[in-house]
């Protein structure tokens, strides 16, 4: 037998209508004292009380879900694929804080992209607010989403809709770090290997990487540049250090290195911009630790944080990452 608020109202001592405000999330607006709010909710709990969250929506109350939205396919099948622990992350700051969590993953194009406005309207109002993440976002929903005052934050920073609130990864410094390391350890001339996409995290690490070495010997490749022909050409020139952006290009590095005849990192030293993956040849690679949980739980706090208006919707936030080093930055031989 279902549970209804008159039920909640009986066992607690209370009129329907206060119920209803402690159930939308509204009791403070209704001047409902704590105590009273208390034995309401002991008693939905006590009862069994599961609240309808359209209802709840629909009478403008919080529903208590939040939504997780992505473009593309990204739902990580190995605990190696780049969004599982920013996924971890979300699902125990949403637990943390007595959220449910809605993935909207339903494919729309042919494509295979998704949209958030199918059929007109937004499908993210079920959810109270939404993480976005993703390599891809669509500028135009974002910006609609904003104007409309929908809370979303991004998972990575998202200059173009600034008034969207996101948690991005600051690279600067744990570059800036591997890269004295690499001089310290006597290595002038360091090699670049980038991927070949735009995506925001990869331009942060080029122009990171970049930064911090103007006085140094450098030298840039494409991944579709890469092969043993250049690498070879890289040791003939001095370039005695390898930087790759990503850790598919760091074991693609490994394969070559094996069929050239050379060693890491007696023959280049070499760091990763990424965490290498655990099973392959680059595992013991000097690299930054990326703290993706951490991104994903911030991202959930800070969306709850704006739902209680403590934070306003635009709010944006830094998380440093970290250089580790493991055994592939070695003195420079003579």
């Amino acid at each position: 037998m279902r549970v209804r608020q008159r039920d909640i109202a009986k066992a607690a001592g209370v009129s329907q209508a206060s119920v209803s405000l402690v159930v939308s999330g509204r009791a403070s607006e209704g001047g409902i004292s704590t105590t009273t709010q208390d034995r309401i909710r002991a008693a939905m709990e006590e009862l069994g009380y599961v609240p309808d969250a359209a209802a709840r929506s629909l009478r403008g109350g919080r529903s208590g879900l939040v939504g997780v939205f992505t473009y593309e396919p990204i739902f990580p099948a190995r605990p190696d694929e780049y969004f599982h622990e920013f996924l971890v992350g979300i699902e125990m700051a949403a637990a943390d804080h007595g959220q449910d969590l809605v993935l909207f993953s339903s494919a729309q194009g042919a494509d295979g992209r998704r949209s958030i406005y199918a059929g007109g309207a937004s499908r993210l109002q079920r959810a109270d607010g939404s993480v976005i993440l993703g390599m891809y976002r669509d500028d135009d929903e974002l910006a609609r989403l904003t104007a409309e005052g929908y809370p979303v934050v991004s998972v990575g920073r998202y200059d173009p809709v600034p008034d969207a609130a996101w948690v991005e990864v600051d690279y600067d410094s744990a570059v800036t770090t591997i890269v004295a390391d690499l001089r310290q350890a006597g290595h002038h001339g360091l090699g670049y290997i980038q991927g070949e996409d735009s995506r925001l995290p990869s331009l942060s690490r080029r122009s990171a990487f970049q930064s911090s070495t103007r006085s140094d010997i450098t030298a840039v490749l494409t991944e579709s540049e890469l092969d043993e022909a250049a690498l070879l050409g890289w040791k003939d020139a001095g370039i005695t250090a390898i930087v790759t952006e990503n850790p598919v290009l760091a074991e693609k590095v490994e394969q070559i290195v094996v069929r050239a005849g050379l060693r890491i990192p007696e023959d280049f030293s070499a760091a990763c911009l990424d965490t290498p993956l655990r099973s392959g040849r680059s595992a013991s690679w000097s690299h930054l630790v990326i703290p993706k949980r951490q991104v994903g739980m911030r991202s959930v706090s800070l969306l709850a944080a704006i739902l209680d208006g403590k934070l306003p919707l635009g709010h944006h936030e830094t998380v440093q990452c970290a250089p580790h080093h493991l055994g592939t930055i070695a003195p420079l031989r003579p």
